[in-house]
């Protein structure tokens, strides 16, 4: 990996772009009288009762535990409570929670429920809700006769909204009127904020932010503060641009009003927070940062300001980078740690940092490598259900043991369990909401690709020859599968090659094991001559693979002449078979839908100002971490292309919360052309970033970049390489 040994997630998701139905509280009362609980916001009863089960949330327990403790609150409240929508519905989504969730036992369950209450709505909705990302044409069609047989029951309204947002049934039209149905049926509540901040109806936006406004700034009730954060979203949403000066005096008045409260509560300070992030003041942020700290320590909203304050003081090195300055960060994650732990001894991000910083420490003995894998092992298994990485965990720590050649006969137990892990989440993981690749998944087939190899040569060092040629024999069955034809994109292509280096580098590596060495070298040789060059390392950096096939040339007898001969003509032989430069880049040919888009300087932009040049466009929002690295080299760019008549740079920015764009380009120095563009990517079916297109001079997506993997430099080679070649037409 190139950012950090241990990353959250390999497809980054939008965070208010993947809806799904949770429940948002109204502080507001019952909008509708109905029976059985069916009212579009729980009753205030009820509502007390949930506020009850959060509150465990505040405790310091483990996952498990707090799991544990708030399932038991539920069962008891359902027996008070046995036919109360609100309180099944928190029920399910609490059961549902977690990455251990069995939803296949969940949905059989509920589809029982729902076959023995046939003329209870909310049975028939709780079931519809759990099939959506597995059968969402019948959740849909659930929802829709749920409307035609019981009119007086809302949330599937609600239910249709959101799903009628996801790239595959996307429809905004439909997702509109389903919106108004449900906010004319529920005018108090707020359960339907989120989708309003997204949507683009500004009458509909404006009426109900002046209701929110009126009644948030007339509420007594301490528990209404919460609903600030979506009415400035809000208020930000409905004015333009070159106003948005005016909402940020009017969100400083709201904060000031508020602070004068003293409500010293975690809701308070958070929206605190919040405000003074949209408002630019970035003092009073870090001082609600601290009261949070001072006065619930153990929080985990203390807990992510802390990490969060120390990741924005210590950005992660790029990979340029010298040595030293990496080494340097590493030693202060190291002492940070030390602090963190004893604050949080079993937090998993916690250790997570801290076995990084051991790993990569130069000098850090093995047995200390050793133990904090271990320990950290042990807090993510009481962290179980609560985190998934990938690639999993124990693959992770299994690839640094056998970097740092120690607890080699651990190294097979561990890639088997991250497999199998990696396996089981995939099996589940079957969402019909967004475009897919047939076949396996690519987190799948990343997790294969980086295993085997270790478990391979873990094998052969424990003198397991038959075990690691079943691993090799895999790889080989996996290669043959995936074979790409000749429609395959260029990232298709780029990682087939690789897997066949990966492939035959293993087998040099278990051949050298076995004292085979001249079928060594061979494998090395082929590995060598399957490398496009775009994978090979720079000339400063360590080339593992040609250094050692040289080192075996010499063993077996070679000179340097006959080696460098091998490399001229190993280089000569690739010709047409090398794999393009700009291997992550797609080829696209998709004619850009026209705009209006006015950016952060207040100016209109149409698709017909790009037409004549050559638009390089960075699609990013403030709280994706690969964006915000990638972000200081998409401003590098814009100041090496902003004299060309013939091509331009421009960033399409997709926060929900568009009141916190223009305060973290000030405070990050950004100057290159901003647009709030979240609902037209949506229609263009924008579901992960960042990403790059490059647009040609007739207005039409040639080329497509996604993700960000730390290149730096390497990044700007690609970008210009791939704006010169639209420009020239080739």
């Amino acid at each position: 990996m190139k950012s950090e040994l241990l990353i959250a997630s390999c497809r980054i998701t939008l965070r208010r772009g993947v809806i799904v139905c949770l429940l948002i509280i109204s502080c507001f009362g019952v909008a509708v009288a109905q029976g059985k609980g069916y009212s579009c916001d729980p009753s205030p009863d009820v509502k007390a009762e949930l506020k009850k089960i959060d509150k465990v949330a505040e405790e310091d327990l483990l996952y498990k535990q707090r799991r544990e403790r708030q399932l038991a609150m539920f069962q008891e409240l359902l027996k008070k409570y046995p036919d109360d929508y609100h309180v099944r519905k928190r029920y399910l989504d609490m059961r549902n929670s977690g990455f251990d969730a069995d939803e296949d036992a969940l949905i059989a369950e509920y589809r029982a429920e729902m076959e023995r209450r046939p003329n209870d709505p909310a049975a028939a909705y709780l079931y519809a809700r759990l099939i959506i990302g597995r059968n969402t044409k019948e959740a849909i069609e659930k929802m829709e006769k749920l409307l035609a047989s019981s009119p007086d029951f809302p949330q599937p309204y609600l239910g249709l909204a959101q799903i009628y947002n996801y790239p595959n049934f996307r429809d905004a039209s439909k997702s509109n009127e389903n919106l108004k149905k449900w906010i004319a049926k529920c005018p108090d509540s707020t359960g339907a904020l989120q989708l309003l901040s997204r949507g683009d109806d500004k009458e509909l936006m404006g009426e109900f932010a002046r209701r929110l406004r009126a009644r948030l700034e007339s509420s007594t009730d301490p528990d209404d503060i919460k609903n600030y954060d979506d009415l400035w979203t809000l208020e930000f949403k409905l004015k333009p641009v070159p106003e948005h000066a005016q909402v940020r005096q009017r969100v400083a008045e709201d904060l000031k009003r508020l602070r004068a409260k003293n409500l010293n509560t975690k809701e308070w300070l958070s929206v605190l927070q919040s405000g003074y992030k949209m408002a630019g003041d970035k003092e009073n942020r870090l001082w609600a940062e601290d009261e949070m700290a001072r006065l619930f320590p153990k929080s985990s909203a203390a807990r992510q300001a802390i990490q969060s304050r120390w990741r924005d003081e210590h950005p992660y090195p790029k990979s340029d980078d010298p040595a030293e300055k990496k080494q340097a960060y590493y030693q202060a994650a190291l002492k940070v740690t030390d602090e963190w732990i004893k604050l949080w001894p079993d937090e998993w991000y916690a250790w997570s940092l801290r076995f990084t910083a051991t790993a990569e420490l130069e000098n850090t003995p093995g047995s200390e490598v050793e133990a904090a894998g271990e320990r950290f092992l042990k807090v993510m298994e009481k962290n179980e259900g609560a985190v998934y990485m990938v690639p999993p965990v124990v693959s992770l720590i299994a690839q640094v043991y056998a970097k740092r050649n120690v607890a080699t006969d651990r190294i097979p137990s561990l890639i088997q369990k991250g497999l199998e892990e990696i396996e089981r989440m995939e099996k589940h993981r079957r969402d019909d909401l967004y475009p897919r690749e047939e076949g396996d998944s690519g987190n799948l087939i990343y997790v294969r690709w980086m295993s085997w190899p270790t478990l391979a040569e873990a094998y052969a060092k424990l003198k397991q020859p038959a075990k690691a040629r079943e691993v090799l024999s895999r790889m080989s069955e996996q290669l043959k599968k995936d074979k790409p034809g000749d429609k395959a994109n260029q990232a298709m292509k780029a990682s087939y090659a690789n897997h066949q280096v990966t492939y035959w580098q293993t087998t040099a590596k278990v051949a050298e094991a076995e004292g085979r060495k001249l079928d060594a070298f061979t494998s090395y040789q082929t590995a060598l001559a399957f490398r496009p060059k775009s994978a090979a390392p720079k000339l400063d950096k360590k080339d593992e693979l040609t250094d050692d096939a040289q080192r075996l040339w010499k063993e077996l007898g070679g000179t340097d002449e006959g080696w460098n001969a091998y490399l001229a003509r190993n280089e000569a032989s690739k010709g047409a078979t090398e794999v393009a430069e700009s291997a992550t880049w797609d080829s696209k040919s998709q004619v850009l839908p026209d705009f209006a888009l006015t950016d952060l300087q207040g100016k209109t932009w149409k698709l017909a100002d790009l037409k004549g040049k050559v638009a390089f466009i960075n699609l990013w929002a403030t709280w994706c971490g690969p964006c915000k690295m990638e972000l200081p080299y998409v401003q590098k760019l814009s100041n090496q292309m902003k004299d060309r008549k013939d091509a331009l740079v421009l960033t399409l920015n997709i926060d929900d919360e568009i009141g916190l764009v223009d305060p973290f380009m000030k405070e990050n120095n950004y100057s290159f052309t901003v647009i709030p563009a979240r609902a037209y990517a949506d229609g263009l079916g924008v579901y992960s970033i960042p990403r790059n297109w490059v647009v040609s001079v007739d207005g039409v997506l040639t080329f497509e970049g996604m993700g960000f993997g730390n290149e730096g430099e390497e990044w700007m080679k690609k970008a210009m390489e791939m704006i010169n070649k639209v420009k020239s037409g080739k």
